[in-house]
């Protein structure tokens, strides 16, 4: 039972204790748990004189702690239907994006595993040792690159042991205004370069393993048909020379068949002469030139009487009508 010395002379503290349970418990024993796991004095234990009243003291303290921890286990179950509800509606309302995002890494998994597999499948092939070298170093270096990317967007909502390690290299912007902002608290503010340098020396590294792996396996394979044409005859190596002179006559034929197909499909303009429509004595077939009547009559229509007749100014001359002068009024007041 709970409550009774254990082997090394402590009281086994789990769950807390009923009133029940610490009522078989002897007084001793409620002494030490109250001391030990409640805090209390031993000038306090030792005014209490009677059992009933230890009793009802560590009744009190476990009640305390059964309180609490229930208070504990409801928040975490609000936290946790929260966390729940959020997670639930977000999945819902993501789940297209997240489902095609699902899809581009299938396939892209897909793709990576086939060409790592023909790589392999012709090192193989050409029995190169080399080759197959390069293609485990840039396995790792694709698996370093991978950690490294989950590794960063994982930081900015979590930390772990487990993260890819970065060289700390912050670079604080306000340090270098100097003044005032060198010294605030802006100058506290900064961004690591340590990942990007990390990133971009993974990808330079694995361009150049490829680079590298590709130049071994096309040696490898020159050296292999350099052993294969040691034995071959003369009969064979004159059929070799008509089948690449024929392979070269047809990709010449092709580009010169290319070439006359884009020089039909390219308008006349782009060869120096302009098109049709540029002709100055083109005229549409569908459209006759227009005709425009200059008559005085047709003008006269056009345009109107108050154009064709002007009023008289008062001086024999044709011009702009008078306004009207009202009295008690001067010039300076059409200037509001």
């Amino acid at each position: 039972m709970e409550g009774d010395d254990a082997d090394d002379g402590t009281i086994a503290v789990g769950k807390t204790l009923t009133v029940q349970e610490i009522g078989d418990m002897r007084v001793r024993d409620i002494k030490r748990r109250l001391q030990r796991t409640h805090g209390y004095g031993a000038d306090e234990v030792g005014r209490m004189l009677d059992k009933q009243e230890l009793i009802h003291a560590l009744a009190f303290e476990e009640h305390k702690i059964r309180e609490k921890k229930l208070d504990q286990q409801k928040r975490v179950l609000v936290w946790r239907g929260i966390l729940a509800a959020l997670l639930s509606v977000s999945v819902a309302m993501c789940w297209p994006l997240l489902s095609h995002a699902y899809e581009v890494a299938a396939v892209n998994f897909v793709v990576y595993t086939d060409r790592k597999r023909l790589e392999v499948r012709r090192c193989m092939e050409l029995q190169s040792a080399l080759g197959l070298l390069g293609i485990v170093l840039m396995f790792l270096v694709d698996g370093l690159s991978v950690w490294l990317s989950a590794s960063i967007l994982l930081s900015w909502v979590m930390t772990s042991k487990y993260f890819f390690p970065m060289p700390p290299l912050p670079i604080h912007p306000a340090k270098f205004m100097g003044g005032e902002v060198a010294s605030g608290p802006m100058s506290r503010y900064g961004f690591n370069v340590g990942p990007m340098l990390v990133s971009w020396g993974l990808r330079f590294l694995g361009s150049q393993l490829e680079k590298w792996t590709g130049q071994t396996l096309a040696a490898a394979q020159r050296e292999m048909k350099r052993k294969a044409r040691e034995n071959e005859t003369q009969a064979a190596k004159e059929e070799r020379r008509a089948r690449k002179a024929a392979r070269r006559a047809a990709r010449e034929e092709a580009a010169a068949a290319d070439a006359a197909a884009a020089r039909q499909s390219v308008p006349s303009a782009a060869f120096g002469q302009p098109p049709q429509e540029m002709n100055p004595a083109f005229v549409p077939p569908d459209r006759p030139p227009p005709a425009y009547d200059t008559s005085p009559a047709s003008v006269e229509a056009f345009l109107g009487e108050e154009f064709t007749n002007p009023p008289d100014n008062g001086n024999g001359e044709e011009g702009e009508e008078e306004e009207p002068v009202v009295e008690g009024t001067s010039g300076l007041d059409d200037l509001d």
